[in-house]
């Protein structure tokens, strides 16, 4: 028997979108930052409209407001901004507050350099191999279906081929692109890095970034023994160079003289871990300062140190690391304090790696959004 889909799609449990009044603003109009606003920013910057980003906290007419709240000023915005910002939130569902003046009670200035203009990001989406089908197929979906972000898929093998000036946003799903990514493509990706790209880089692409022939991000994976998983680096403390645990005294510990030299953790059956998220870092925006991401695999990332750049989000306390789902102890005791999402800058760019697959499934609201935020503010900032 063969299924043969319908020529249409039904549309009877489609609701229509909630109608919205937006009352007009004298000035213009603040969107509190979450899920919504992103959907929201990303159709009004593909209309045309001028948004503008907060990069930090503020209140006004008494209300506070947090980094990231987008800004959309009546100057310089279409005479009927009213009426598409009234769509705009009836279709994403997103607060719209009209406000009659950018004077603020306190915290970050509207009128300040921290205020940054947001172009409608030019997205490329490296596809086909070496990427993981799935997790280019979570992110396409992520950027074009759920918050409508237009993007360029391009084959890896194509990318000596694609003019990088047309974009602002490179993104690598999960993979390993060792031998697809040559040299000559890499050195052009760090040209255009130093210029203003944003790059953004997911679980094992994380992996590969840190590779000492790439050099995109200055950490390095841990080993089982929590040792970095890079040639000629130093045993940690009670571990000989051979990994074996070595006592001033005592007998010859047989079990662990046979353990691998350079064995990385257990591959995780799939967890819900919590993380503590830096929310004084733009990228943090409409973030608690705890959250949750879906973990599997065996990568555990060494923190990034301060000259190189910020560890946006970090895995909790072990007391507090899992939130649901089974996790092997060894791991739990290696991920605590590690590095989730690091951002790294490279000249005017910036390099944003996610140690897991911020879309996995496509489901991870929380993840997702902070992968919108590399999408929309990156460019920015």
């Amino acid at each position: 028997m063969v299924w043969h889909a319908p020529a249409t799609l039904p549309t009877a449990y489609e609701a229509a979108p909630r109608s919205r009044s937006v009352a007009p603003g004298k000035v213009g109009y603040v969107v509190p930052w979450g899920s919504a606003a992103a959907g929201l920013a990303a159709d009004a910057l593909a209309q045309g409209i001028r948004v503008h980003s907060v990069g930090g906290a503020f209140a006004l007419n008494g209300r506070r407001y947090r980094i990231g709240t987008a800004l959309i000023r009546n100057a310089g915005n279409p005479a009927d901004l009213q009426t598409r910002l009234a769509a705009l939130s009836a279709s994403h569902g997103a607060e719209v507050v009209p406000i009659d003046t950018t004077f603020v009670d306190e915290g970050t200035s509207l009128g300040s350099n921290e205020t940054r203009f947001l172009k409608a990001p030019r997205v490329l989406l490296a596809w086909d191999t070496p990427t993981q089908s799935l997790s280019a197929g979570w992110t396409r979906y992520t950027l074009e279906r759920r918050f409508g972000q237009r993007v360029t898929a391009v084959r890896v093998s194509s990318l000596a081929r694609a003019d990088l000036t047309d974009f602002d946003v490179v993104v690598l799903p999960s993979g390993n692109y060792t031998g697809a990514v040559t040299d000559v493509v890499l050195g052009r990706l760090k040209d255009w890095l130093r210029g203003g790209g944003t790059i953004i880089t997911l679980a094992e692409a994380t992996r590969w970034a840190t590779a000492e022939n790439v050099g995109l991000l200055d950490t390095k994976p841990l080993l089982k023994n929590g040792n970095l998983d890079a040639p000629g680096d130093k045993p940690a403390a009670g571990m000989s160079k051979a990994g074996a645990a070595v006592k001033s005294a005592g007998p010859f510990d047989y079990d662990a003289a046979i353990q691998p030299e350079r064995e990385r953790p257990d591959a995780q059956p799939g967890a819900i871990l919590r993380i503590i998220v830096d929310t004084e870092h733009w990228l943090s925006a409409g973030q608690d300062a705890e959250s949750q991401t879906m973990t599997e695999g065996n990568r555990v990332f060494a923190p990034l140190k301060l000259n190189s750049g910020r560890n946006v989000g970090i895995y909790a306390a072990k007391d507090r690391l899992i939130a649901s789902g089974l996790i092997w102890p060894e791991n739990q005791d290696l991920l605590v304090q590690k590095a989730f999402l690091m951002h790294q800058p490279m000249g005017q760019g910036h390099v944003i790696a996610f140690a897991e697959d911020a879309n996995y499934r496509a489901f991870s609201e929380a993840t997702m959004l902070l992968f919108m935020n590399a999408v929309l503010l990156g460019p920015a900032y």
